[in-house]
């Protein structure tokens, strides 16, 4: 396997009010500016990897370019797309021309995803070797193609970035398919810059990390009980966090950060007094500090991430559905290779429900 990574890593400044040490480092703000992981067997895409542009954002919620008007309700139909039949092996016929029939004569899948969310998303050893569950979803549905691992190779995407972003990277076809924390909502499925997605591949909840209390337990704050206190509430840049922040703690709590592990390094150096973002990434940020931990307040959304493919009204798309009923296949998968274990090898903890479809996607 041949691995190329380009990264630049912004350690962080800790204050001398909290002298911590950590295993994973000071949180060690990876920005990683090019990824490319193919096999030696497959040839490597013409043109060099996408470098994100310092400064966007990554994390769920910031992909740009939804519709300027509100967003229709959208449910369960909206990601609905499946495969007629059986999927066809790595030696049966696809259509001639489409995605799939690319994708096999190019010898690799390209993935898109980021370095910089613990436990989904990540190269913890610095050996130039990602993983996590998003990595290794990326992977499964890259076997599915090919009949055996090997067959991927990965580029970065950075959400907030008009040219780096997932939309862009899709559209211009740098890559085939994003596996990035996205959350599925009907903003991103319409509108002139629309995109494709699974139906969910996991599910989270968007809630409060704080540091611990006084008393060494979790804080019992919700958003609702920071507003007119002057705290601030750390979120990535123009995500639907953000919005939610303005909404139930005012206008003057909110405070963007480009990446989402940015938000840990300013609560560390208290610059911030909280984090608001999804589940899944306030695990990872716990799983590096001890010092903070999600409040006991409620959690205020469902947020359903799904794999985003290309949009394109004019040109027929085989990858979608065969996305989708590949995670459906996965998901079902009782063996080492299935959703299960995947989820308990990455994530470290018992396996929660099968991620559905809701009755209604988020509609931003």
């Amino acid at each position: 396997m041949q691995t190329k990574l380009m990264k630049q890593t912004k350690p962080t400044k800790l204050t001398k009010q909290r002298k911590r040490i950590r295993a994973w480092g000071a949180v060690a703000v990876v920005t990683a500016v090019g990824l490319t992981a193919a096999c030696s067997s497959s040839k490597e895409m013409k043109g060099s990897p996408s470098v994100p542009r310092a400064g966007e954002g990554i994390g769920n919620n910031a992909i740009p370019g939804a519709p300027a008007a509100p967003p229709t309700p959208c449910g369960k139909e909206a990601t609905a797309a499946a495969w007629q039949g059986p999927l066809p092996g790595p030696h049966d016929a696809v259509p001639a021309g489409g995605t799939l029939d690319q994708i096999r004569k190019r010898g690799f899948l390209v993935a898109g995803i980021d370095l910089n969310t613990y436990l989904f998303s990540y190269d913890p050893h610095h050996t130039n070797e990602p993983q996590g569950f998003d990595v290794d979803i990326a992977k499964a549905m890259a076997r599915a193609i090919f009949g055996e691992d090997g067959h991927i190779q990965f580029r970065m995407v950075t959400l907030a970035d008009p040219k780096t972003g997932e939309y862009a990277q899709l559209h211009s076809g740098n890559i085939d398919l994003a596996v990035h924390t996205t959350t599925i909502t009907c903003a991103r499925m319409q509108g002139p810059k629309r995109m494709s997605f699974s139906d969910p591949y996991y599910l989270t909840d968007q809630t409060l990390l704080m540091p611990l209390g006084a008393d060494g337990k979790p804080q019992a704050a919700t958003l609702e009980s920071l507003k007119g206190t002057g705290k601030k509430v750390c979120a990535t840049l123009n995500s639907t966090a953000v919005d939610t922040i303005k909404l139930k703690a005012g206008d003057d709590a909110a405070y963007q950060a480009p990446y989402a592990l940015d938000c840990l390094a300013l609560l560390q150096e208290d610059q911030v007094d909280a984090v608001f973002t999804d589940d899944a990434l306030l695990r990872g940020m716990e799983a590096q500090d001890p010092h903070v931990h999600r409040t006991t307040a409620p959690a205020v959304q469902t947020q359903p991430y799904g794999i985003v493919t290309n949009y394109d009204p004019a040109k027929a798309n085989d990858l979608t559905p065969f996305v989708n009923t590949a995670l459906a296949n996965l998901i079902a998968d009782p063996g080492p290779n299935g959703w299960d274990s995947l989820f308990a090898n990455d994530l470290g903890k018992p396996v929660a429900p099968h991620p559905k479809a809701p009755d209604q996607y988020p509609l931003k």
